[in-house]
Parts: C-alpha cells; structure tokens; sequence
C-alpha cells in the first residue's frame, strides 16, 4: 500500500488538468514535489526506481511540448539533453544488457528530459516567470523554517516521516558541524540543500530587485510587513544552518555575477565583478590545494579530512574513468548491490563531474559540461540582448545560479532533486523571451475531440 503514495500526485495531475493548464498543475503539484518531498521516498516497481515526481514530470512534459510543438525551436542544447539520456542507456546497455539500458534511459528521461521540457515550455510561454520564482523561493523558506528543529536536535522530521512510510532505514546520516547538525531537509545530505538554498537566494534577489513581493500574498492569504526582508533572512539563514562551504563559495561566486544586472554601468560593473571573480576563484584554489594537502594519518580534523578526501578522488578516479571509455562503468548500483559508489574505500563520490564520467564515461562528463556551458553562453547572450530591466535582472541571477551550481558540482554528486532543479533551470534558461511578448503568447486551439487540451497553455 505504502508504494501508492508515489501515484498520488500523478493522479491529481490528471485530474487538475482537466480544468487547467499544465503550466498551473505544474506550478501546485510539481514544484512543492520536487522542493518539499523527499526523493529517497521511492519504491522498486518492475525494476524501476519510482518516486513522486516521476510520473508528474512525465505528463507534464509531453503535454508541454505537444502544446508548444509549433513554436518550439529545435537547438543545439536540447539535442544534448536527449544525447545525455541516451549515454545513459549506452553506459548500461555496453556493461550489462538490454533490459538493463532501458532501465538507465528510463531514469535520466524522468529525471533530466522531463524537468529540462517543463522549463522549456511550461513557465515563459505562458507568462508565469514571477510566478515559478516565488513558489520556488516560499519552499525553500519553508524548509528553512522547518530546519530550525533540525539544526538543533539532529533529528530530521522528513526522514522520520520517510522511515514511518517506508519501514525502512534512509540511508542519510546526519552530520554535525560546531555543534550544530547540518540541515539537509528533504535534500538526503547538507551540501544538496546548500545549493537549493543557494538558487532560492538568486531568485529571491530578482524577486526584491523587481519588487516581486509588493503585490503577492504569502501562500495566497498571509502579507507581512517588509516580507521581502523576512523571506530573504530566512533563505540566508537556511544556507547558514547548511554549514556547507562548497554551496557557500559557489553562493559567492553567484552572488558576484547576478548583482551585475543591479548597476547603472554594467559594462563597468562587469569589468570589475569578473576580475574579483577570478582573483577569488585563484585564490580559493590556492587555499583548498594547501588546505588538503595532508597526511591524513598525521590529521585529526574532521572536515579538513573531509576535504582531503575529496582530492583523493581525482587521484583514484581519473585512471578509473580513462579505463571507462566512451561509455563509462555503468549504474553503480547495478554493478554492486546498492552501493552508490565505484570503489570500497571511496564508496561515495562527492564530485558530480567525477561520478558522471565513471557512470557514463567521456560522453556522459563531456555532454554535461557542454550543456553547462551552452546555458552560460545563451544567458550571458541574454544579459547583452535583452531591455527590459525586469529581463535583464532575471537572466543576471538565473545566470549566478548556474555559477553557483557548477562549482558546487566539484563538490557533491547532484543526486536528486537537485538533478531536476538543474534540467528544469536549465530548459527555464533557453526559454526567457522579453516580457512584453508574454502576454501575446498564445498556445494552439485545441480542437473538439480533445477539449480538454484548451486548459494546457
């Protein structure tokens, strides 16, 4: 019984878009899912690995690009996105077998297509932008404020409420750090919710920039005094209780790009943000390389371990992943019973790049950095092209999230949500138009045979 909770909110789907459109579904049921329930609660149904969102983020994605199908234009990055889940079924198929590749293109379809095509066709065209940022930034404030109880006990409710469900243990355990516990939410590990955190953050930013909040209701009833200050405060202080430094310099780095979009010569400001950025980022690689290099066995300290440990990966992986080849390893959890890692000793890889190349070898690494990098360019594009200050500012701080993403990848495997939350941005990304055009969109007439199609733009 328990494994029908995951078709709850595909269910509601269905019956939500009946009577509206799928860019609203998506923003009352697929958002809250990705942002509030945790993905660990998942199930094995014919050997698939189903959770809450799969499903949801299925629907809603065909729906989106059947809708928009006629405007759509094909680029060179939606190509990398299907390439990317069909190395996926590669990596598989050439280590294992058929069923086995299936399954691995199965997984990134729901977990990387989907969320890439709700951001491609379901918040722009349809003039939802403010919308999406502002359900985004309430849960992470959300989680923050539920974190409290979690930053001083130890003990994280989504988890329980998980184990409950589940009857099973969440292999997430906790950590502390200066006598706190480093929240994780609903994220599984700290360093994940750092870096949720940390787009919140970036979206909050355009929101006050743009005084997205002055006219909006908190969840559709609740308006507080200065609420932009309050929001923001609450973002910042569950990034803080995070305690990860990894989503902290990302956050930074971030934070440096997006507030170009805020000067009044932002050629100049540009200028001068790039240089301290670099400056920093040189620094910052001095400091770590100095900080790691360690005899781990003459060590005591535990995060400075931690850090050495995450060094010790390029050491023991890059051979690994040349070995690999085009294709990779494979699913590591199907190579070894569960367990999430390559190796007995460095069972976890706590950098992104890393465990996409062992999992699916130069093509895998090779398209996801490619992919990182186009959405740099088109929204690098955008801050030159765009008028609006509104736009401008938008596409600063989706740009700074993106920043702050990439670095925070050397840092941690982006196991989800943070998978779908970098897809969706992704897609979000590649789809920004000049807000005066949104009101002119116009999605196909549905004809009378499927009627209810109308609702989905």
């Amino acid at each position: 019984m328990a494994q029908a909770i995951i078709l709850i909110p595909a269910l509601i789907v269905i019956a939500m878009l009946r009577t509206q459109s799928a860019a609203r579904v998506a923003l009352a049921v697929y958002i809250p899912c990705i942002m509030l329930v945790p993905m660990y609660l998942q199930f094995f149904v014919g050997g698939l690995m189903l959770n809450v969102t799969t499903f949801v983020s299925l629907f809603l994605a065909v729906v989106g690009v059947y809708t928009w199908s006629s405007s759509l234009r094909f680029t060179l990055l939606d190509a990398c996105v299907l390439a990317y889940a069909f190395s996926g079924f590669m990596s598989d198929f050439t280590r294992h077998d058929v069923k086995l590749g299936v399954y691995g293109f199965l997984l990134f379809f729901s977990k990387c297509v989907c969320p890439y095509w709700i951001g491609r066709t379901l918040i722009e065209q349809t003039g939802l932008r403010r919308e999406y940022a502002s359900r985004i930034v309430l849960c992470m404030a959300v989680i923050a404020v539920l974190s409290l109880y979690e930053y001083k006990t130890e003990t994280n409710v989504f988890q329980d409420t998980v184990i409950r469900i589940t009857h099973s243990w969440v292999d997430w355990g906790r950590q502390t750090r200066w006598g706190f516990a480093r929240i994780a939410g609903p994220y599984g590990h700290a360093i994940i919710a750092g870096i949720m955190f940390s787009i919140g953050l970036m979206l909050q930013l355009w929101l006050v920039g743009t005084r997205g909040w002055n006219s909006q209701k908190l969840f559709g009833f609740l308006r507080l005094r200065r609420q932009s200050l309050v929001i923001t405060l609450t973002i910042v202080l569950g990034l803080f209780m995070t305690q990860s430094r990894g989503p902290w310099i990302g956050c930074v780095f971030g934070l440096m790009v997006a507030l170009i979009g805020f000067a009044r010569d932002r050629k100049r400001a540009a200028v001068i943000a790039l240089s301290v950025l670099a400056i920093s980022a040189t620094v910052t690689a001095v400091a770590i390389n100095r900080y790691t290099d360690i005899d781990d066995s003459k060590v005591t300290d535990r995060d400075q371990l931690n850090a050495s440990y995450r060094r010790e990966l390029i050491t023991i992986y890059t051979p690994l992943i040349e070995q690999g080849g085009i294709w990779g390893w494979g699913t590591p959890q199907i190579l070894y019973g569960g367990r999430g890692g390559y190796s007995t000793e460095h069972d976890s890889i706590d950098n992104d790049y890393l465990f996409v190349g062992m999992w699916q070898g130069y093509a895998g690494v090779g398209l996801l950095v490619t992919m990182i990098g186009l959405t740099f360019i088109h929204l690098v594009r955008l801050c030159i092209t765009l008028r609006s200050r509104e736009d401008i500012l938008f596409a600063y701080c989706m740009l700074g999230a993106m920043v702050g993403i990439a670095f925070s990848a050397s840092t941690v495997s982006l196991t989800d949500p943070m998978s779908q939350i970098l897809y969706l941005l992704m897609g979000w990304s590649y789809s920004i138009r000049a807000t005066r055009t949104q009101q002119g969109a116009l999605a196909p007439v549905a004809t009378s045979r499927f009627a209810f199609q109308r609702v989905f733009a």
